[in-house]
């Protein structure tokens, strides 16, 4: 006899079979295997029975009780101690069961023979973890009603279970394999947010693959979600050992000696696998109940549903992210007719509420059947959409590329999140969206972080992660990057658009507390020219902040473009500039810009002049400008840009009527 505890609580018996046990008896196995062979008092195995809901004669319930688990033990050992396993002493019962004959116990043992292993053999650890985690079915004792002491077992298989894979996941980036251990970690991290260890594997692992923007990201996420949510500083990876950690060379693919594992087919469609929206909400949402908005059927009025009708498909409700509420419309049931009733119902009252819209276009399980989903459900969700543009904002995360391109609903969020596990991210066709993941784990992640910023204007202020640098002379290239370091609070720092025009950044912010949009020119990539991608992207970013109502920092460290001196510049009706330069004549929200570096001629009328709207200009001493001092509202310390924009974007509110 063997008993399973990883999972439903069951025992196999000798011949491979399992029996689950559930109830009452599964109960007192617990509290029994909880005790290691010790002896259980008969009140406390009342207790963990009936709580509060004692009957008349408890003891004599108790005794009845363990009568049928003996019965039961001598059908699942029929040759073996069965019922003598089970002992009776003066003040209770006792359990006889050995650690190597339990799941638990044999796991509990491979992980300890794997702790001596995991420093020196990588790969021996690697043997021994795998198939140790394997024996996991599901959660411990999932199903049974459990006592105080069953809890404390629960808790403490759990955290070995924790152990196991945080060790398999060293182990694995001490061998090389890098991306299997992203993907493990992704996992852990999204279950226990707060775990500064794991942020520290993953980071590792996302810069050895050769993914450092990344990695950057779950740095800041990590310290933003300790200073907020438990008001605690970041021990786990100090900004030293971080930018050595970026600084690592990738590991080349070619060097990962991965088992090649079939990857199972997709549904619908050979050799990709599919992303269900209703398993990305799960990782999205916080762990508490929807207020769902379902249609019923005319067959639920009634009472009587179809046998096949399994409840209805709650395609709209509102849901909490990050403890605040947000409208969330998505297909919960594949391959069927979507409750359209349901979604326009959570649409229309994330318009009267004011709640940011999360649109979910998962790939479907099957195809559907014909004329369940009709071009008419289609056109009342777009409505509806376009219906909300400027009202509240609408996140988009989709399952491919081709869905993101669809010029329908999938066009229609203020910011889209691509779930592209198959290929490099940026490789192929130009990107059509502001952030794009290989898993649903890191577009989960991501979708928490970009609602955080649309949902809260305030947040606790923090100092930035490291003071600005005093640059010297302008012709060395100044890296962007670490000037918004200093500038923004610490952790806070979350870029749009990572894997397309990369001589520009674009991303948001909070600069004590207050959340800022941030262009900036990017010089040590392409000297920061104004190529048509950077300036479609911050076209992008534009329209993102004006819609969101988001105040905009500029900074400008650009070459001119080649013939356009200041003689030149208004003879230039197309340039590459001009998209970017539209959207900021249009914008009506705060904007200040701070001259960097250089600044001359039409680059510095498109990146931030006050002739195309920007409301205050400021100049490092390092700049190199063509505007005089009467220009300028003033010439600021690297050191002191932090304050100057706070003060003047502290509002964060447009300037339009009523914004």
């Amino acid at each position: 006899m063997r008993v399973l505890l990883l999972g439903a609580l069951g025992v196999e018996r000798s011949d491979g079979s399992v029996d689950y046990v559930r109830g009452f008896q599964a109960t007192l196995i617990s509290e029994l295997l909880a005790a290691e062979a010790a002896v259980v008092s008969t009140d406390r195995l009342a207790d963990a029975l009936y709580g509060e809901d004692t009957p008349r004669h408890p003891l004599r319930a108790v005794h009845a009780h363990m009568t049928r688990l003996r019965r039961a033990l001598r059908q699942w050992e029929p040759e073996g101690p069965g019922a003598e396993r089970l002992l009776t002493r003066a003040t209770g019962y006792a359990f006889k069961v050995s650690s190597l004959e339990s799941d638990a116990g044999q796991f509990l043992a491979e992980l300890n023979c794997a702790r001596s292993l995991a420093r020196t053999e990588a790969d021996a650890a690697v043997g021994i973890l795998e198939p140790a985690l394997s024996l996991w079915r599901g959660p411990v004792l999932e199903g049974t009603t459990t006592g105080a002491a069953g809890d404390r077992l629960a808790n403490r298989l759990e955290a070995a279970r924790r152990e196991a894979a945080e060790q398999l996941a060293a182990a694995r980036l001490d061998l090389g394999h890098c991306v299997q251990a992203v993907t493990e970690l992704e996992a852990l991290l999204l279950a226990d947010p707060y775990d500064e260890t794991l942020a520290r594997l993953l980071t590792t692992a996302l810069s050895r693959s050769g993914r450092p923007r990344e990695a950057h990201r779950v740095d800041q996420r990590i310290r933003r979600a300790l200073r907020d949510d438990l008001g605690v500083g970041s021990r786990a990876l100090p900004r030293v050992r971080l930018q050595s950690v970026l600084d690592q060379p990738p590991v080349r693919p070619l060097d990962i000696p991965l088992p090649r594992q079939p990857r199972p087919a997709r549904r619908g469609g050979p050799g990709r696998p599919g992303l269900s929206s209703t398993g990305l909400l799960e990782l999205i949402v916080d762990r508490e109940s929807p207020v769902c908005m379902v249609s019923p059927s005319p067959r639920q009025i009634s009472g009587t549903p179809t046998p096949s009708h399994r409840g209805p498909a709650a395609a709209g409700g509102v849901y909490r992210v990050g403890g605040n509420p947000v409208a969330v419309v998505h297909d919960a049931n594949p391959g069927r007719s979507p409750d359209v009733r349901g979604a326009l119902r959570t649409l229309d009252y994330a318009r009267k509420a004011g709640l940011p819209v999360l649109l979910l276009l998962g790939e479907r399980d099957r195809s559907p059947d014909p004329g369940s989903e009709t071009p008419a459900h289609q056109v009342m969700l777009l409505r509806s959409l376009v219906q909300l543009r400027g009202v509240v904002p609408r996140v988009v995360i989709s399952s491919d590329d081709e869905a993101a391109r669809f010029p329908g609903i999938a066009a229609l969020g203020d910011a889209r999140i691509l779930v592209r596990p198959d290929s490099p991210v940026g490789s192929g066709k130009r990107p059509t969206a502001e952030i794009e993941a290989r898993s649903a784990a890191e577009a989960a992640a991501s979708a928490r972080d970009l609602l955080d910023y649309l949902t809260l204007h305030w947040a606790p202020a923090a100092p930035p992660d490291a003071a600005i640098e005093d640059f010297g002379a302008c012709d060395a290239p100044v890296d962007m990057r670490g000037v918004i370091a200093g500038i923004a609070d610490a952790g806070d720092w979350f870029e749009l658009g990572t894997e397309r025009g990369s001589s520009l950044l674009t991303g948001l912010a909070r600069i004590e507390g207050k959340r800022v949009g941030i262009i900036a020119n990017n010089p040590v990539v392409g000297d920061g020219v104004l190529t048509p991608q950077a300036a479609g992207k911050g076209t992008r970013m534009v329209e993102l902040c004006e819609l969101w109502r988001i105040p905009l920092l500029v900074l400008v460290d650009t070459p001119q473009f080649p013939g356009s001196g200041a003689a030149g510049a208004g003879s230039l009706p197309e340039v590459a500039g001009s998209e970017l330069l539209r959207a900021f004549l249009g914008a009506e929200v705060p904007r200040v810009t701070v001259i960097v570096g250089r600044a001359k001629g039409w680059s510095r009328l498109v990146m931030g002049a006050r002739e195309s709207g920007a409301d205050a200009v400021y100049a490092w001493p390092r700049a190199q400008t063509d505007l005089t001092d009467g220009t300028l509202d003033g010439i600021i310390a690297p050191q002191t840009t932090r304050a100057v924009v706070s003060t003047l974007l502290g509002t964060g509110r447009g300037r339009r009527t009523g914004a």
